[in-house]
This record gives structure tokens, C-alpha cells and sequence, in this order.
């Protein structure tokens, strides 16, 4: 868009400053959203070259490839119409800039403008992570599709951001305006195959100076370039109904099982409100789940495979009526299924009643952590002790493994290296945490792992699995994350379409992750299965 000819631009830029500066914002564009491949910085309405006069006022900027948790500058110098550099690495990417363009003033008021811009270098939308680096861009739009909607999180240094503006440009259609709900995120029906200028304002109250001007507050504006794919690839699974919360499932053979689980309201427990189905989906030929059998009611069970075939653990039964007081019970009742005799057997039973654990099968033992053991008219007592059984053994024995140092309900457990790795949770005192413990099988220890990323509720009924020995956990936010290979960090490498808590995540036979179950905080129970491939998050991170 050359509005103006380059004869005019060196007195506009000197006279209208603040003009152009108001209108004009930073973009960037990489990957297959680029003329040429390259990485390019626009200084104008839209993602796309404007008054390329204008770029010797922001030739300054930073501009930083995000990939694998990690920041690599990307030199750029004026070019034609844009600032313009070469990616730092081959693959899907993000790129980043924050930039301060200087103080301005509008009447009474005086203010630094500050700009930001990010965009994505791929259009898979799995691979549209958040930053997440304060530093590198406080104020940040992370978008996420579900079905016909686009979702655009606004966060201000990694927290959601509400009431901020927001709009968005595409050639050929109108602006559209709003401002995101309590949760940071406004929702907006955007065709596929088009790329999108997206842009959020935020006004910060803090005062300073800078070259040598004071400024009472700070506006900032983050920009996202957004090219939405020509089409959405789905599980092509069909839907879990009804939905179900804190559930067992697992993968054995062919063939993936939910048992129970919450059908109610969050919060609101009854016999009414608990499943007491046992459900199976052929996921070869996926045509329908079957149901296999009413069984005994469970809610916050765990599931785990083994051999061919499915062993549950715990969970709790409700004895009241939809609208009488609850009277909850945790069950220590062990079973395993065999698919071939479609047959339930009893194992031997948990010492106490535990509901709202998980539990892992590392080798041939099968280990139990967190949990509490609640009765009617009792206080409901937290489990200080985790457990594990030789499933070799005829009957099994649990036994005690040596005290781990916290106490957690709602937790995930998960396998790396042959350790037991026991993640995030609710705490008996201090509410959810991040924090993570690793257990050591031959040294019988346990010791601190990284805390989990994301806001504190992420550490709340995450779901875990290994697929060889790379740890994956699913966190409430929708985030994706794997344990680093020295087991020192986490690190996001996926973005959910449908983020969803108390669900459970299972590796499939051809090496994928399938999602299931679970809930949002924003739009409940969710029906709809995930299919994510590691493999192409590995070929994404070369």
C-alpha cells in the first residue's frame, strides 16, 4: 500500500510523528506467511509493507526466533519495504519483538508507546504455543481454534489479561472489535486460509522517563500476524457421550476403555450425577464406543494397562440422592479386566480407601500416589504414603514405598527413565502446586523435578504418559508439555484445540497421544477425542 510518494515521507515522518505512530504498528511475518520465506518486520496498519520511509524509525528493533523454550536473535537491516532477516533454524518457529517508540503526547496526556508483535512461522495450530517470556513479550495474543471459532488469549506477562481490545484485519471483510471476558480471551468466526493482522491494547499506569522525556503512562500494543490453515485435521474419532470428568481409561490392544467417571455439575457429587458404564472404542475401526458392562460406580479412580489388559484402582462412590447432602466414600477395591475373557477379576485391595490418585506400571510394578480417603460423618484424611505392588506376584502385595514429602490429591503420575514421576496436584495445605517429585526405584529416593509452566492451576488434574522416554504431561491451559531430556525442565510443545483438565491423555499403539474426557472452566465437559503425533512435534523442534 503505497499511499504517499518518497518524496513526502521525510516531511510527513517530520511533521505527523505522532499520527503515523498512532496508527501504524509493528508486524512481523515468517515461514508460509512470508513473500519469500524470510523473516520481515512491517511498520504499518496490517501485517503487509506500508510506508517503508517510516522503517528507519524502528530499525532498532529486536527481533527474536522462539523455538524449544529458547530465544536466538535474528539480525534484521532495512530492505525494500520492511526490515528484513533470515530465520535462525530450519522448522516451525515463533518470532518476537518488543519494541519502545518513543514518548508521545495527545492533549493533557503524555505516554510511551510501546510495541510488540509475534507470529507463528507454521499453521498448524498445535504447534501455536505460548511464549510465555514476560521479558521478551509482556503483552501476547495466543490464538487456538476450536471448530469454527478462533480463540485469542491475551495475557500481560503470562497472567490473562481482561477488558483489552482487541481487533482484527483481514483483506476483503470488515474490522472486527471487542474486548476479551474474564479470562483474557475473546472469540471470533474467522474463514480458514486467510492471514489475519490481530492486535490488543493495553494501557499500563506507570510513569518514567525515557530519552529524556517524561511519561505518565505506558500504551502498549501487541500484534499478532495470523494465517489460519485451509483446513482442520481431526481425531476423525467419534464423540464420548456423555462427557465425563475424573474417569479411568486406558489403551490395551486395540481398543481404548473409560470407566466412570462424573456426568454432573462440577462440585456436586450424588449417585445420580456418577457413570456406571464400562466403555470401549475400536480404534482401528472407530465407528460407535460400545458399552461392555454396568459396573460398580467410581469417580477420581485411576487405570493403568497391563499385558493386554486393564487394571482399576480407588476412586469413590456417592451414596445420596441428586438432592440430598453428599456422602462420599472412597473404595479400595482393585480389578483387572481381561479383554479376551471379557471378565473382571479381583486383585488385591488398597489397605485404605483412596480416591482422587493416580497410578503408573513401570516394568512389572504397579505404583499408587496421592489421594485421600473420605466417609460419611468422618474427616476426610489425606494419604502421607505411596504404594506399589509386584503384578508378577499371585495374589499381590502392596507395599510402602519410603514416605514421599508431601501430601497431593489430584495428581498425575508418569514414567521417565524408569522413574516414577509424581506431577503437580492439590496440596492438603496451600492449594494447587506446579512442583513435581521424581522417585528413584534402585535408590529408593525421592528428590525435587521441575516445577510444571504455566499459571498455578496448571499443576490441577493434569494427565501424564511416557512414550519411550520422553514424559509428556497435559495441563489444564491446553498446554502440551514434555520433561527435557537431563529431566531438569519442562518444555510446551503443543497446543490443545479443546484444553481440558481431569481427562485422561494415552499413548496409542502407532506412538500418538489420544485426549480424552475432561472439562473446561470455560465450556464445560468435552466430548470431542485429540489425536496429537510426537513425531511431528520432534521434526518441528530440527
Amino acid at each position: 500500500m503505497q499511499r504517499i510518494g518518497q518524496w513526502l515521507l521525510a516531511a510527513a515522518f517530520l511533521l505527523h510523528a505522532p499520527q503515523w505512530a498512532q496508527a501504524h504498528f509493528l508486524w512481523i511475518v515468517a515461514g508460509n506467511q512470508s513473500p519469500d520465506g524470510k523473516v520481515h518486520v512491517y511498520f504499518g496498519e496490517a501485517a503487509e509493507p506500508d510506508e517503508p520511509g517510516l522503517l528507519k524509525r524502528v530499525e532498532k528493533a529486536q527481533v527474536f526466533q522462539v523455538a524449544n523454550g529458547k530465544l536466538t536473535e535474528v539480525p534484521v537491516k532495512i530492505g525494500a519495504d520492511s526490515l528484513e532477516g533470515t530465520a535462525a533454524a530450519v522448522g516451525p518457529a515463533a518470532y518476537v519483538l518488543s519494541f519502545p517508540y518513543g514518548t508521545l503526547t495527545r492533549g493533557d496526556d503524555t505516554f510511551l508507546l510501546q510495541y510488540h508483535a509475534k507470529c507463528y512461522s507454521g499453521d498448524q495450530p498445535m504447534l501455536w504455543t505460548p511464549v510465555g517470556d514476560a521479558k521478551a513479550l509482556p503483552l501476547e495474543v495466543t490464538p487456538r481454534i476450536d471448530g469454527q471459532e478462533t480463540h485469542l488469549q491475551v495475557t500481560w506477562k503470562g497472567e490473562p489479561l481482561a477488558d483489552a481490545e482487541v481487533t482484527i484485519e483481514s483483506e476483503g471483510q470488515e474490522n472486527i472489535k471487542g474486548q476479551t471476558d474474564k479470562q483474557g480471551i475473546y472469540t471470533a468466526t474467522l474463514p480458514l486460509g486467510k492471514l489475519y493482522s490481530i492486535r490488543a491494547k493495553h494501557v499500563e499506569k506507570a510513569s518514567g522517563m525515557h530519552d529524556g522525556q517524561e511519561y505518565k503512562e505506558i500504551r502498549h500494543y501487541s500484534t499478532l500476524a495470523l494465517k489460519l490453515p485451509e483446513t482442520i485435521v481431526t481425531a476423525g474419532l467419534p464423540d464420548l457421550t456423555p462427557a465425563v470428568t475424573s474417569f479411568g481409561a486406558a489403551i490395551a490392544g486395540d481398543h481404548v476403555y473409560v470407566y466412570g467417571g462424573h456426568l454432573g455439575e462440577a462440585h456436586h457429587y450424588s449417585a445420580p450425577g456418577q457413570s456406571g458404564s464400562f466403555l470401549r472404542l475400536n480404534l482401528k475401526q472407530p465407528e460407535k464406543w460400545e458399552k461392555l458392562a454396568d459396573v460398580p460406580k467410581r469417580t477420581g479412580l485411576a487405570m493403568v494397562p497391563y499385558r493386554g489388559k486393564v487394571i482399576r484402582l480407588g476412586g469413590f462412590e456417592a451414596l445420596n440422592a441428586e438432592d440430598a447432602d453428599e456422602q462420599l466414600v472412597s473404595r479400595a477395591d482393585v480389578a483387572i479386566y481381561d479383554p479376551a475373557e471379557n471378565r473382571w477379576t479381583d486383585l488385591t485391595a488398597l489397605p485404605q480407601g483412596r480416591s482422587s490418585l493416580d497410578a503408573v506400571v513401570i516394568g512389572d510394578n504397579l505404583y499408587v500416589v496421592g489421594g485421600w480417603n473420605m466417609a460419611p460423618g468422618e474427616k476426610t484424611a489425606w494419604h502421607d504414603t505411596a504404594l506399589v505392588a509386584d503384578l508378577t506376584q499371585s495374589p499381590i502385595v502392596w507395599n510402602e514405598l519410603p514416605a514421599p514429602q508431601f501430601q497431593r490429591r489430584a495428581l498425575s503420575l508418569g514414567e521417565w527413565k524408569g522413574q516414577l514421576v509424581a506431577i503437580g496436584g492439590m496440596q492438603a495445605k496451600g492449594g494447587p502446586t506446579k512442583a513435581t517429585a521424581i522417585y528413584n526405584p534402585t535408590a529408593k529416593t525421592w528428590t525435587a523435578g521441575p516445577n510444571l509452566l504455566g499459571n498455578t492451576m496448571d499443576g490441577f488434574g493434569s494427565s501424564a504418559f511416557a512414550i519411550g522416554d520422553t514424559l509428556y504431561v497435559s495441563t489444564m491451559s491446553g498446554k502440551l508439555q514434555q520433561l527435557s531430556a537431563d529431566g531438569n525442565q519442562w518444555q510446551v510443545v503443543a497446543q490443545l484445540a479443546h484444553p481440558r483438565f481431569f481427562h485422561r491423555m494415552l499413548p496409542t499403539a502407532d506412538g500418538k497421544l489420544l485426549f480424552v474426557g475432561g472439562a473446561s472452566m470455560q465450556t464445560g465437559k468435552i466430548e470431542v477425542l485429540e489425536v496429537i503425533n510426537p513425531v511431528e512435534l520432534t521434526t518441528a523442534q530440527r
